[in-house]
């Protein structure tokens, strides 16, 4: 595991949507979501640590659903989750970002902000 830092990110809004673009060193990517969503991310990173694997949806891109994990060391993941195959296979990509990084580009886009 490699921890990330973003080194940018941008907004684009439309309607109730958004777009959450984070650029890292070595990775962007580009998060369709909603207020609700986020907010749902936000709580979960803020909430007293529970030690064990915590996940909830972030958004989408394209197709494809991502997921924002807490692990039980209080480290971040955000997970793209690849296609459902039959036979199945466990495919999907993942950068690990920053916890308190993280929680303060959130507030910020909750409250309107659109980039850094």
């Amino acid at each position: 595991m490699y921890l990330e830092m973003i080194t940018q990110w941008h907004i684009q809004r439309r309607g109730n949507d958004l777009i959450l673009g984070l650029g890292t060193e070595n990775a962007v990517l580009d998060v369709v979501s909603n207020s609700s969503l986020l907010t749902n991310c936000l709580t979960m990173l803020e909430a007293p640590p529970k030690r064990r694997l915590e996940y909830t949806q972030m958004g989408t891109f394209g197709n494809f659903e991502i997921t924002l994990n807490l692990h039980h060391d209080d480290t971040i993941s955000i997970f793209i989750d690849g296609p459902d195959f039959e036979p199945s296979r466990n495919q999907s990509a993942a950068i690990w970002v920053d916890k308190l990084q993280l929680c303060k580009i959130l507030k910020e886009v909750l409250a309107g902000g659109n980039s850094c």
